[in-house]
């Protein structure tokens, strides 16, 4: 009897994991507070944004962690459904995929970060003939070269503010954001300038022409929005910034 419970136990956990809707989702956890590791487990604002989403469509998600210039080429190649980053749909990215609704809205800054020493770079203009360091893929990589900085690409912003602090570059461009968060426990370094711009606020990628995933995301977004979870979230994640109550 007992080997039939264990047996008939087993066939049932087969036949719920088979059924079970699953959603690859590439992300790049090194941006706290959007995702980053407590542990060996993701978290953050985009994490627990994408885990109510996807309850709404009926998915579980699968969370596969990458580098962040990586994302979107494993997205155009069918290797994750969708990606979270904290990404916005800049004009190059979406040539490359498509983008749901912006799911933050703030006034978008990227801090321009100096050693606590540095006499050279007060402000972001000053950037100009400079080396600037930024992650490979991101934003900053454009807003710093815009400013006439020789830029020096790395792997993880993380590499890019310790290369500063050895004085291998003169500067780091991050967001803001996770700047605010990362230089709280980082000596020897300051935030001595803001870089804003007009891009949409961050959203969720999917691959190119997948207009039914994309309506699917949108339509989610929406209910998470009515139920309060996304001011919940926005709270919880951003106490600073002002929110509004839908």
């Amino acid at each position: 009897m007992r080997k039939f419970l264990v047996t008939l136990l087993s066939l049932v956990l087969f036949v719920f994991s088979f059924g079970e809707k699953k959603l690859y989702v590439g992300t790049n956890a090194e941006f706290k507070p959007y995702e980053y590791l407590e542990g060996d487990k993701i978290v953050g604002f985009d994490i627990e944004l994408m885990e109510a989403m996807a309850k709404e469509m009926g998915y579980t998600v699968k969370w596969n962690n990458m580098t962040f210039d990586g994302l979107l080429p494993a997205l155009q190649m069918g290797k994750v459904d969708a990606v979270i980053a904290g990404m916005s749909p800049t004009a190059e990215r979406v040539k490359a995929v498509d983008f749901g609704k912006p799911y933050l809205n703030f006034k978008m800054g990227h801090a321009v970060i100096v050693r606590e020493d540095e006499k050279e770079i007060v402000k972001k203009e000053d950037l100009n003939g400079k080396k600037a360091g930024a992650q490979l893929g991101t934003k900053q990589e454009d807003l710093a070269k815009g400013f006439g900085a020789e830029i020096v690409r790395y792997d993880s912003f993380t590499g890019a503010l310790l290369a500063l602090k050895q004085n291998k570059i003169q500067a780091v461009v991050l967001d803001e954001e996770a700047a605010g968060k990362y230089l709280k426990t980082m000596s020897g370094v300051k935030i001595t300038d803001v870089i804003y711009d007009n891009d949409p606020g961050e959203s969720v990628a999917v691959k190119k022409g997948n207009t039914k995933l994309l309506e699917e995301f949108n339509n989610a977004f929406d209910k998470v929005v009515e139920s309060g979870k996304y001011n919940e979230l926005l709270k919880k994640y951003f106490p600073e910034k002002e929110v509004k109550e839908n």
